[in-house]
């Protein structure tokens, strides 16, 4: 990332965050010149009860998105997988003929087509500029429509004797474990966590922080106190965002999965370096890569 990248990072984090860390200042400068009702003696028990309940629910939601997380870049690397095994098996059965050469390079383009039409799908953008012109194929193909023209091209090989039985088996298999990978990670990008327990462990999230700053004893107009306070409310409300945030691996934020770069690697395998779309949208030194 450069010497630079940790603050970048944090940078578009906060960027991102914006909205709840204007929230804690506000609230913080609402609360300092308020009165304190609550006798001092009870903030030791409260503070253990809601640290107590807001830490399991934080905890439990932050290991849930990162299994999320997590999950989705695995399918993603089976995606990768499957069209290099699609490679390799398009390669093995090429008998040197012009006709299924045609062919061969058409179910090629089209995968590649294929890997980047499904990270703009998930991501609810447009293919990006080159995409459509991939093959002949409509542009406005769908996934799952040019999964379906590899499999009318795998059965017109068959029906000219190119290839048996068993290879077109084979070649229906990856496509199989594509239809696969590609269900599981709709699943993730359409079914977030519920909006009501979202909210639930948001608002347990909030009162643990507002608390925790009350029993710093800001009324007492410490500077150091004040600042302790609102830190530690950043902090603990900045922890349950980015549970939040790494839920949605594929929601076109800066906190997705390299999904672009998954493509690029993919054309590279498929159709050579020399493709435009093979290249890197963003170098190896960069902050977020797409």
């Amino acid at each position: 990332m450069g010497p630079a990248g940790p603050v970048k990072v944090l940078g578009l984090v906060g960027w991102q965050l914006r909205y709840d860390l204007l929230a804690v200042v506000v609230i913080a400068a609402v609360l300092l010149p308020l009165p304190d009702t609550v006798d001092p003696n009870d903030y030791d028990a409260i503070l253990a009860t809601a640290g107590i309940v807001a830490s399991i629910f934080v905890g439990f939601r932050n290991m849930n998105a990162y299994q999320r997380w997590w999950e989705a870049r695995t399918l993603w690397g089976a995606v990768i997988n499957d069209s290099r095994a699609m490679h390799h098996a398009l390669s093995s059965v090429d008998d040197g003929s012009a006709d299924m050469a045609s062919v061969l390079e058409r179910i090629r383009r089209r995968q590649v087509r294929y890997a980047w039409q499904l990270a703009a799908e998930l991501r609810g953008v447009a293919p990006l500029p080159g995409v459509v012109d991939l093959t002949e194929d409509p542009p406005e193909a769908t996934t799952i429509e040019l999964l379906n023209e590899q499999a009318h091209d795998i059965q017109g090989l068959a029906a000219s004797g190119h290839i048996d039985s068993p290879t077109r088996l084979m070649l229906m298999s990856v496509n199989r474990g594509l239809v696969t990978s590609q269900g599981g990670l709709e699943r993730i990008r359409n079914q977030p966590i519920p909006a009501h327990y979202d909210m639930f462990v948001r608002g347990l999230a909030w009162v643990f922080a507002l608390v925790a700053f009350n029993l710093l004893h800001v009324a007492t107009h410490y500077v150091g106190s004040i600042a302790l306070g609102l830190l530690f409310m950043i902090l603990f409300i900045a922890a349950e965002r980015l549970g939040y945030f790494f839920e949605r691996p594929m929601s076109n934020s800066v906190f997705d999965l390299p999904m672009y770069r998954f493509c690029s690697t993919s054309t590279g395998n498929l159709l050579g370096s020399a493709q435009p779309l093979a290249a890197p949208r963003q170098s190896d030194k960069a902050t977020v890569w797409w």
